[in-house]
């Protein structure tokens, strides 16, 4: 259980480092919804992993996690 939970934490600053470096390679793309979604999914499916993994997902978490992942999706294209 342990060793799950630090490859949960360390994936969350792994991806989010990758995505950015993705868009940064000079291709001429801006931070858009596209990539906030991808942040805001790699970021809450670990954490909604490593609370529930150490018992400690309570249901405020659930909807602060809840409320950031319909925000972001719910948010349309300009």
């Amino acid at each position: 259980m342990f060793w799950l939970s630090i490859i949960l934490a360390a994936s969350v600053p792994i991806v989010l480092a990758g995505g950015l470096i993705n868009r940064n390679k000079g291709n001429g793309k801006g931070i858009g919804w596209q990539f906030i979604r991808f942040n805001v999914l790699s970021i809450s499916i670990p954490t909604i992993g490593l609370l529930a993994l150490n018992g400690v997902l309570i249901s405020e978490a659930s909807t602060l996690i809840a409320a950031a992942m319909a925000y972001s999706f719910a948010k349309t294209s300009d």
